[in-house]
């Protein structure tokens, strides 16, 4: 913790504490900022899950119809082609979810706590700062 000692006048705890709570305002709106992103990311892994487990039941129905041996050629054409969009859905997907979980997502949680971390430090430094403005004289 700093030494507010060096502040000598009301003055000087003054500009401190102004500054102090500008530096945390700053903090809480990325504070605020990151759970809002975090809220979002969260309802966007749930959405990729459900659209991820769709794709795999698409990419079941697909290549059993493709194996049927009673097709037309036509419906045999299609039932590829469909079996060959939801392959392509069902990876691109796959990739999606990487990228919400993977090291993006760590980092993410990294940052979160760097910035409660220093929600923390500035806390204790206006609480610091205004104890020592008390023991000051006038």
């Amino acid at each position: 913790m700093a030494d507010v000692t060096v502040l000598k006048t009301y003055a000087d705890c003054d500009a401190a504490l102004a500054s102090l709570r500008k530096e945390k305002a700053t903090y809480a709106h990325r504070d605020y900022n990151q759970s809002y992103a975090e809220t979002q990311a969260s309802d966007r892994a749930t959405t990729l899950a459900a659209q991820h487990a769709k794709a795999l039941d698409d990419v079941t129905r697909y290549t059993t119809d493709v194996a049927r041996t009673d097709l037309t050629k036509q419906e045999l054409t299609t039932a590829r082609r469909n079996l060959i969009a939801a392959t392509a859905r069902r990876d691109s997907l796959a990739l999606s979810m990487e990228a919400v979980s993977g090291a993006e997502a760590y980092l993410a949680d990294v940052d979160a706590d760097q910035v409660d971390a220093q929600l923390s430090t500035l806390d204790a430094a206006i609480a610091a700062v205004t104890a020592h403005r008390a023991t000051l004289s006038a």
